[in-house]
């Protein structure tokens, strides 16, 4: 489930980070976890004065104008709906931690990258914004369902925390290993705290025993009978020949028709072979793209999850029958529908996982996509350096 692969993503580099980030600052953990970043401004600009240094090192935090904020209970994004009777608020040394995770995600920690592309500041934001809010949906759906940790979920929460302190050599390594990322751990908890939630919450929904939400076995079959295809799929690329000596000078609306000459050839000897079905398996196994090699079966799809000329022509067919040359973004496409009662009831377990994947996915992002977003004051005055 990507909800799930994300978050997860997001934990493992959150624990991680302790031997990965080095939040500049001169920062002190207590043992208790606890930061005592230095931000008042007039500190964090005592290295100006140094004739030895070229630039100052700033602590972990928020500076608008050069400016240290409190951030100790600023809250960066409240999300609220109709639906929930709460809100959800996002603090801001979690919002920072995402920003930082994304920066070293994507490469972008060299500041002369900015100073040369600073107008995509905003959509590297857009991006931060989407991950922070993304993340939120256990404790969105907590709210919305009133659904509470469990002792067990508790008892995981510490078994997790304590692994994560016996990975190191002692706790003050630990300790240290944390002030090093910029990392508190309060935050740590917090992220595993969500993590757990997010899993309680998917059991209650979906996942478990009883689930609130899910449809009965035989209302799954219904679905995936009527609301999915199954093809085999050949793909020829519009670039299938741009490393074919032949073509090295062609332009691309050269490559293109070739590319559509060729499909047609396929299209043709398919035609007039006597068992389609096979055929159609076979050039499926040896053309651009089609994923066929790990698909042996075929695909199995429903709306929203294909392109779109491919998903249109798929449905409009009848089980047995070949479309003709299909356009899209990815090139050229010859479909044949397969059949799918049995393939259902002899890949149940497999395809019931999938379905409940798909229709949890579906239901996450409709639900934050109901949700109102309220950034704290500063968000828009952000600017590269501004966290640190």
């Amino acid at each position: 489930m990507n909800k799930f692969l994300k978050l997860l993503a997001f934990i493992m580099a959150l624990t991680i980070a302790v031997s990965c980030f080095a939040s500049c600052g001169d920062t002190t953990t207590d043992e208790d976890g606890t930061s005592d970043s230095t931000s008042d401004s007039t500190d964090s600009t005592d290295s100006t004065d140094d004739e030895d240094s070229d630039s100052e090192t700033l602590a972990a935090g928020l500076y608008i104008d050069g400016e240290a904020i409190d951030t100790e209970n600023l809250v960066m994004l409240t999300i609220t709906s109709d639906e929930m009777s709460g809100s959800v608020e996002v603090p801001f040394d979690e919002y920072r931690y995402m920003y930082m995770y994304l920066l070293s995600y994507y490469g972008l920690t060299d500041d002369s990258y900015w100073e040369d592309n600073e107008d995509l500041f905003e959509t590297f934001m857009t991006i931060v914004d989407y991950y922070v809010e993304d993340n939120q949906w256990g404790a969105i759906l907590a709210d919305i369902y009133d659904i509470e940790l469990t002792d067990e979920d508790y008892e995981e929460i510490d078994e997790v925390m304590q692994e994560e302190i016996d990975s190191f050599d002692s706790e003050d390594e630990f300790y240290e290993a944390l002030e090093a990322s910029g990392i508190t751990y309060d935050l740590l908890e917090r992220i595993v705290t969500q993590s757990v939630l997010c899993e309680r919450v998917y059991l209650e929904l979906y996942g478990g025993d009883d689930p609130l939400l899910l449809k009965s076995d035989d209302e799954i079959k219904e679905s995936l009978q009527n609301d999915y295809v199954r093809v085999y799929h050949v793909l020829i690329t519009s670039d299938h020949f741009a490393d074919d000596e032949e073509y090295a000078d062609a332009t691309d609306e050269e490559l293109q028709a070739a590319a559509l000459a060729y499909a047609e050839e396929i299209l043709a000897e398919i035609q007039a072979s006597d068992d389609i079905e096979a055929t159609v398996y076979e050039y499926a196994q040896d053309a651009d793209d089609s994923g066929m090699v790990d698909n042996e079966a075929g695909y199995m799809f429903t709306t929203g999850q294909m392109v779109e000329d491919f998903e249109n022509a798929a449905f409009a067919l009848e089980v047995g029958e070949l479309s003709g040359i299909v356009e899209s973004v990815y090139g050229y496409h010859i479909i044949y529908r397969l059949e799918q009662d049995e393939y259902i009831e002899e890949n149940w377990d497999d395809l019931k996982t999938d379905y409940i994947s798909i229709v949890f996915n579906d239901y996450v992002d409709e639900v934050l996509a109901n949700c109102t977003m309220t950034y704290s004051e500063y968000h828009d005055m952000l600017s590269y350096g501004c966290i640190q």
